[in-house]
C-alpha cells in the first residue's frame, strides 16, 4: 500500500472515529491499519481511539438526576425542538419515566424500543437504564438527530 493511502486511510480513521460510533467499515479499516500498518500509523489510530473514548460525540448524563420526562427534555433537548418533543412524551408515556406499553419493548419517556438497544450502548447506558428519564431522553435525542420526526409518526 502506497505511503498516500495510508496516510489517506489513517485521516479518514481518524477523522471518523471522533465523529461517530464505529461502522462496520470504520472497524475494518482500523483492524487492517493495526494488523498492516506501520508503528507510526498504528499509534495515530490508538491515539485517535483512545481520544474518542475520552471525550466522546454525544452528551452523557448523570441517572436520576431529573424526576421527569419534561424535565430531562428541558435539560437535554434542543430549545427549539422542545415543545414538539414535551407533545410526544405527553402523548408516548404521559410524561411518566417508568411508562411501559403492555404489548410491546416500548418503554420510558419516549417508548424507546428494544430495538433501539444498542443506541443505548453506544451512548454508555444498558437497556436496563430505559426508564430512567434522562437516559431515554439522550437516547430519543440520538434517534431525533439521526432520523428526526419519523420514528414517532403514527
Amino acid at each position: 500500500m502506497s505511503i498516500a493511502r495510508r496516510l489517506a486511510l489513517i485521516c479518514a480513521t481518524i477523522l471518523t472515529l471522533t465523529a461517530a460510533a464505529c461502522t462496520p467499515g470504520q472497524i475494518t479499516a482500523y483492524q487492517h491499519v493495526m494488523a498492516n500498518g506501520t508503528p507510526a500509523e498504528q499509534a495515530a489510530v490508538t491515539a485517535a481511539v483512545d481520544a474518542w473514548k475520552a471525550n466522546p460525540p454525544y452528551e452523557t448524563a448523570s441517572m436520576g438526576e431529573s424526576p421527569d420526562c419534561h424535565t430531562a427534555i428541558a435539560r437535554h433537548w434542543p430549545a427549539g425542538s422542545q415543545a414538539w418533543a414535551r407533545g410526544i412524551v405527553n402523548r408516548e408515556s404521559g410524561n411518566q419515566p417508568g411508562a411501559q406499553n403492555p404489548s410491546s419493548t416500548a418503554a420510558g419517556c419516549f417508548q424507546m424500543l428494544r430495538l433501539h438497544e444498542g443506541r443505548f450502548n453506544k451512548l454508555g447506558y444498558t437497556w436496563a437504564d430505559r426508564y430512567d428519564p434522562d437516559v431515554n431522553t439522550l437516547v430519543a435525542l440520538d434517534l431525533y438527530r439521526e432520523a428526526g420526526t419519523a420514528p414517532w409518526r403514527l
